[in-house]
């Protein structure tokens, strides 16, 4: 069982891509678990007749309910996605072809034929209890990689573009991870406190070049 200082709650992630043209990408939202944090969380796709004010995204993604881990659950409609169950996400999946390795799941597009990917995530999350400060859990990742591979390792960054929010001492960071590009990069603190009650929201915008090997985030 999951000691209760390091539980975190956290909601309303909202995922949206643009340009979806390489074949071999799978937009991922992954939620990985130690054997010794459980991390209540629920992680919602945008609509597809949701539009925003300055961008018009190419497409709109739900998570593929085949892929997603046993561990998850989602909603009827595949667009919210969480490890715990709640009256919103009351579907356990057993599917022969969900990943085992990896704990999370996939978008149900697969990108196609570009090597400039733009998506946005808009978080909110609440800490139900303190983090260990020498800590590195994990609170929420996404990122770009292979659909084929994915499954073979626990972070999307092992063989494709991972953005992951974590503990990082006493803080909760954003970090940018990729082994091809041997990038590992704390990109902004999100949270200066990583104690109980604490409370972030936010939307950031990643940009990822996949032939350049090259990244940037918007606030």
């Amino acid at each position: 069982m999951a000691p209760e200082e390091d539980i975190v709650s956290t909601r309303d992630i909202f995922i949206r891509t643009k340009q979806h043209k390489w074949p071999i990408l799978a937009f991922i939202c992954g939620v990985i678990l130690t054997l010794v944090i459980v991390v209540p969380l629920i992680v919602s796709t945008s609509s597809s007749s949701e539009k925003d004010d300055k961008t018009d995204y190419a497409c709109s993604l739900r998570f593929d309910r085949k892929s997603t881990h046993s561990l998850l659950f989602l909603s009827d409609d595949n667009t919210v996605m969480a490890n715990s169950f709640s009256e919103e996400t009351p579907n356990v999946v057993n599917h022969p072809e969900q990943f085992n390795t990896y704990k999370g799941t996939i978008g149900d597009k697969c990108l196609t034929n570009t090597s400039k990917i733009y998506f946005e995530i808009n978080f909110s999350y609440e800490m139900l209890s303190s983090f260990m400060n020498n800590s590195n859990y994990l609170v929420v990742e996404v990122g770009v990689t292979s659909r084929k591979e994915i499954d073979n390792y626990l972070y999307a960054g092992n063989i494709g573009w991972s953005f992951l929010i974590h503990n990082f001492f006493s803080y909760i960071c954003l970090t940018a991870m990729s082994m091809i590009s041997n990038t590992r990069e704390q990109i902004k603190v999100m949270s200066l406190v990583n104690t109980a009650g604490t409370v972030a929201t936010g939307r950031l915008g990643f940009f990822v070049n996949m032939n350049q090997r090259e990244f940037s985030v918007i606030d």
